[in-house]
């Protein structure tokens, strides 16, 4: 039995292809390679040299070679919009979902004595958690004004041209 491809081994009939995708075109100018909006540019120039020429025939085929690559171009630019828009709607309901439900890191506030807390329940901190506390420090005027504040030095590079002298050197 033949292994398939992984790529059509869902059925869902998408080519896979992205805007980076590498192409190899063989047409009666030859083989040609490069991306997708590359052969659309190519098989246009080629197109206009062959109506140059007067070979109307050549010109038509190279343009429904480069019409070709233009429908890949639609159908991925398509893909890539219909993706975006379904990746914006499953944010907006997740955004809804979570706007309706109750967030889980919301605290209520707990009562601070036995009397205020319902069947003298009252939350306390663990024992390995210390509380914290901070002290206050005023600084006098005084100290400001006296001490000096130091002067950061600057120091300064010259460019130096570049002669002839410089260069031997």
């Amino acid at each position: 039995m033949k292994k398939q491809n992984n790529r059509f081994r869902n059925g869902n009939n998408n080519n896979g292809y992205t805007l980076n995708y590498k192409f190899d075109s063989v047409s009666i100018a030859g083989k040609i390679s490069g991306t997708a909006l590359d052969l659309i540019r190519r098989y246009n120039d080629l197109a206009k040299e062959a109506q140059g020429n007067g070979d109307y025939v050549d010109m038509e085929i190279y343009r429904q070679y480069a019409e070709h690559y233009r429908k890949i171009v639609t159908d991925i630019n398509e893909r890539r919009q219909s993706r975006y828009e379904q990746s914006r709607a499953e944010e907006n309901t997740t955004a809804e979902a979570e706007e309706t439900a109750p967030a889980e890191n919301e605290q209520t506030e707990t009562p601070a004595t036995p009397e205020e807390a319902p069947n003298g329940y009252v939350e306390t901190l663990p024992a390995s958690e210390p509380v914290k506390s901070f002290q206050v420090v005023e600084i006098s005027e005084e100290k400001e004004a006296t001490a000096p504040a130091p002067k950061a030095k600057r120091i300064y590079r010259r460019r130096m041209p570049i002669t002839s002298k410089t260069a031997e050197a």
